[in-house]
């Protein structure tokens, strides 16, 4: 390889090296982390030396954060490989190089326009690196992740303005309004109220709402808010996602498999979703027996266990152990 090329493409792996970490730091501060905490973080998954610091725990007790460190680890070993591998080149290509011993190079060849190329956006990431333009920067990569997430309306992001111990003040996109919240007054709104949390402003529309107890939230809302960051992560994240997980559920009743017999099968089935052949229906009436071949074992309501019979009437709610082919109560209890 020649040895300018050979150098381009070194300074190509630490540019976009450089790149990456900025934008996993992005990653895990939309995730609440405060950025005073996360750059030793990313570098350390990065160059997998120094992880084991009691920050850490902020990363491992948080799912979608133990996925942005699982990429960070994976990314850091790619480039450490690449960037050993280059420099070997380098050394190898500096020495035949040498050996050559050619004239002077008329820096017009095609491997100096890439190393031309690649100079540039180096020294464009090193400019990014300065505290201001690295302020301002972060905040342009936080604003395309809100408005792509904005487009998809997957969840509401909550970003870390600034910290304080275990307080902080955060910015909140609305990209689902928590079900506590709909159509309510914020004065009326008990999450809000029982864990003190303050909303210290509303943008709507590019505009700011003024505030009062009758203000309510709307689908798009950018909110600044102050208090236990914790507090706030459960009113405005960790609720939605409890609710779209509970509506993710309804949708279709989740089947546990016990045991199986060939082709027959031991279950356990929380029943989310009512099937339309058990509604109204006694055991006997559905004829789930002589239809699908499938035996009501137990049947448990409200903590309690209830004595199944021909006349026992399944319910929304009732956990049901079945025995019976299993592609039959997976068309029967899941509709597939």
């Amino acid at each position: 390889m020649n040895l300018w090329l050979a150098v381009a493409l070194v300074l190509a792996v630490v540019t976009i090296y450089l790149f990456a970490i900025e934008i996993f730091s992005v990653a895990f501060k939309l995730t609440g982390m405060a950025t005073s905490k996360i750059r030793f973080q990313v570098a350390s998954l990065f160059t997998g030396t120094g992880y084991t610091t009691a920050e850490s725990e902020l990363i491992a007790k948080d799912e979608k954060r133990r996925k942005i460190a699982l990429a960070c680890i994976y990314t850091g070993h790619i480039f450490s490989v690449a960037f050993m591998g280059l420099i070997i080149n380098v050394v190898i290509s500096l020495f035949l190089t040498i050996q050559k011993k050619p004239g002077m190079p008329t820096f017009t060849e095609p491997y100096f326009i890439v190393l031309y190329v690649t100079l540039f956006f180096f020294l464009l990431v090193l400019l990014i690196k300065i505290p201001p333009i690295n302020k301002k920067f972060q905040r342009l990569l936080e604003t395309i992740a809100i408005n792509a997430s904005n487009k998809k309306k997957q969840n509401n992001f909550m970003s870390v303005l600034d910290i304080q111990g275990k307080h902080a003040i955060v910015e909140v996109v609305l990209n689902i309004v928590p079900e506590y919240a709909n159509e309510v007054p914020l004065s009326e709104m008990e999450p809000i109220k029982a864990l003190s949390i303050n909303v210290l402003s509303i943008k709507r529309d590019s505009r700011v709402v003024e505030i009062s107890k009758d203000t309510m939230f709307k689908k798009g809302d950018v909110l600044i808010i102050y208090g236990l960051i914790n507090d706030i992560k459960e009113a405005f994240i960790n609720s939605v996602a409890k609710e779209k997980k509970h509506e993710e559920i309804d949708e279709s009743n989740e089947i546990s498999l016990l045991n199986n017999y060939g082709s027959n099968a031991l279950v356990e089935i929380y029943i989310d979703k009512l099937p339309k052949q058990l509604e109204n229906q006694s055991i006997e009436e559905s004829k789930i027996k002589e239809k699908y071949d499938i035996t009501v074992v137990i049947l448990k309501r409200n903590h309690e266990y209830i004595m199944v019979t021909k006349d026992t009437v399944i319910q929304k709610g009732d956990t049901v152990t079945l025995h019976g082919p299993y592609q039959n109560i997976k068309v029967l209890f899941k509709n597939e």
